[in-house]
């Protein structure tokens, strides 16, 4: 699977996510599973990186409690502890993420 195609699933697996599970301490498993998995595909590109720092930001501001909780398992957990310290601006990452939906959408179609 292409890296265009693979961004696109896991932006609207993410999306998804945000849509089927409240916030609260049972819905941490998911994020993690997910954000784990992401780290896992062969993306070392910088679009991965956009979409990693993207979906931690959103993360923190609608999903609070979840994101306190990847807190607390970063204590003991490095790759979560390395991924709760990305940021970048609440806007900013929703538009980013928007644009690389709508970019890789344009990619595969072409």
């Amino acid at each position: 699977m292409s890296t265009n195609n693979e961004i696109q699933l896991a932006i609207k697996k993410f999306n998804q996510l945000l849509t089927k599970y409240s916030d609260n301490k049972n819905s941490t498993f998911y994020f993690v599973s997910f954000l784990k998995q992401f780290l896992r595909m062969n993306n070392n590109n910088s679009n991965s990186e956009l979409c990693l720092s993207s979906f931690i930001t959103i993360i923190k501001h609608e999903m609070p409690i979840v994101f306190y909780e990847l807190r607390k398992r970063g204590e003991y957990d490095d790759v979560i502890n390395f991924m709760v310290h990305l940021s970048v601006d609440y806007h900013k990452a929703k538009a980013d993420l928007d644009n690389l939906s709508k970019k890789t959408n344009m990619k595969a179609i072409l």
